[in-house]
């Protein structure tokens, strides 16, 4: 199911500024802890987290993201589904190329501006194009042992297929410890997976396969937490 989202024009200003916004903007407290379903063009392990420049001239990536808990103020995000593609382009120095955000059909205009003010938190950068897609689509979020799969309304627009990668003792996954996550203050670790997906819109069109992906768990707020992420499969 989809409706048309009227907004978009003035949720689209709101995002680009939001991407810019100084962490002191706002003296509302707000918390996230989502978990992510994410891939990218690039090999598996992306390099993007050790280097200003991706292995190709580009890295386009989907995310499918579940806000577990999260608020703005007064506004709760709980259980909340968003997908999230885009393009970091070839050279991280000069800013990341762009980013689109889809919502699912329930979400309020109130849930949006509030999610897009966290996600300027997890991920602090300057986007040359930020869009919120005007299409309001269902999304599909699943983790099934060493399998995750996520997809963006019937799986036209974008699908993503994980295959956990297995470590030594060939039966638990891979998982990369101490390593941040973009602005999120803490995380579980990068569950290591190969992937393939695909994502059609908005000026984007890539397909992917046998290309880096990961879960990964994250948790950030206005001010300090109390405990850490869970390590995965504990």
């Amino acid at each position: 199911m989809k409706k048309s989202f009227k907004s978009l024009v003035s949720v689209v200003t709101v995002m680009s500024l939001l991407f810019v916004l100084p962490a002191n903007s706002t003296d509302e407290n707000w918390h996230i802890n989502a978990s992510f379903i994410e891939a990218c063009s690039c090999v598996l392990f992306c390099p993007c987290y050790f280097n200003t420049s991706p292995d190709k001239d580009f890295c386009k990536f989907n995310m499918g993201v579940k806000i577990k808990a999260g608020h703005l103020g007064n506004v709760e995000l709980d259980d909340m589904l968003v997908w999230i593609s885009g393009d970091l382009g070839g050279d991280f120095t000069q800013g990341m190329r762009e980013v689109i955000f889809t919502f699912e059909p329930g979400a309020t205009y109130e849930q949006v501006e509030a999610a897009s003010y966290l996600f300027s938190h997890v991920f602090p950068a300057e986007w040359g194009r930020v869009v919120v897609a005007e299409e309001r689509e269902e999304i599909t979020w699943e983790i099934n042992g060493m399998e995750a799969y996520a997809r963006l309304g019937d799986g036209t627009t974008a699908e993503m297929k994980l295959d956990l990668v297995t470590g030594n003792d060939g039966r638990s996954p891979v998982v990369v410890d101490n390593l941040v996550y973009w602005g999120a203050k803490k995380n579980n670790g990068f569950v290591l997976a190969k992937s393939e997906h695909h994502y059609r819109g908005y000026g984007l069109d890539f397909a992917f396969e046998d290309a880096n992906g990961f879960l990964i768990e994250i948790e950030s707020s206005s001010g300090s937490l109390k405990s850490s992420a869970p390590i995965y499969g504990k």
